[in-house]
């Protein structure tokens, strides 16, 4: 086996094409992605909100449904929570920048 045969094969050089975003089109993404998480935070308080409702009339059986939605619920308002105060930690120390 020649070994040296190999090394006169070329590099494969990959085509890397980055896009260029403006700032309108970040903040816009980003925007919308904050909405979405938003509304899935909204979502899974409702669908808790909504289980426990049919738990208490008796039309839903099985608690550990229950649990799982109102936990489920819980921990996403709290990373939730957890992500805001990050945001405005990050902006205070931003202010107190000296310019």
């Amino acid at each position: 086996m020649d070994i040296n045969a190999l090394s006169r094969i070329g590099g494969v050089q990959p085509q890397i094409q980055t896009k260029t975003y403006t700032p309108d089109e970040v903040s816009t993404s980003f925007s919308a992605y904050l909405s979405d998480a938003l509304n899935q935070v909204n979502q899974a308080q409702v669908e808790s909100a909504n289980l426990a409702d049919k738990f208490a009339m008796g039309q839903v059986q099985d608690v550990h449904q229950v649990m799982i939605a109102g936990q489920k619920a819980s921990v996403m308002l709290q990373m939730t929570m957890q992500v805001r105060n990050k945001v405005i930690e990050s902006y205070q120390e931003i202010m107190r920048m000296p310019l």
